[in-house]
């Protein structure tokens, strides 16, 4: 199943210094954080919080499956195209209009 980019917020991190940190671990870029995709998804009962934010890559690193078998860049009518893990679907949902914006704009 698919799952976005990201992980656990560390001690004494707050939660765009951890994607940022993330994202080099993961995926080998730089990234700059934008704004909160979505609302909070409550995961394991309510032990833990899922937030997603939007974020553009810094320099001309392209991104790398560092720590996962395989990575893609969905555009938006290709969301659907991949079994999301539970968690992520009201991430998606969201993500879409996003998407639409930026697609239009470009």
């Amino acid at each position: 199943m698919w799952e976005f980019p990201g992980g656990k917020v560390e001690t004494g991190e707050s939660d765009v210094e951890a994607l940022v940190r993330e994202c080099e671990e993961e995926l080998g870029v730089r990234v700059t954080v934008g704004e909160r995709v979505g609302s909070d998804v409550l995961l394991a009962h309510g032990r833990a919080v899922l937030r997603v934010y939007a974020a553009r890559l810094v320099g001309d690193a392209q991104p790398q499956a560092l720590e996962h078998a395989e990575l893609r860049w969905l555009g938006p009518d290709e969301l659907d195209s991949v079994a999301w893990l539970p968690a992520d679907a009201p991430i998606v949902k969201a993500l879409h209009p996003l998407l639409l914006d930026l697609s239009r704009s470009a």
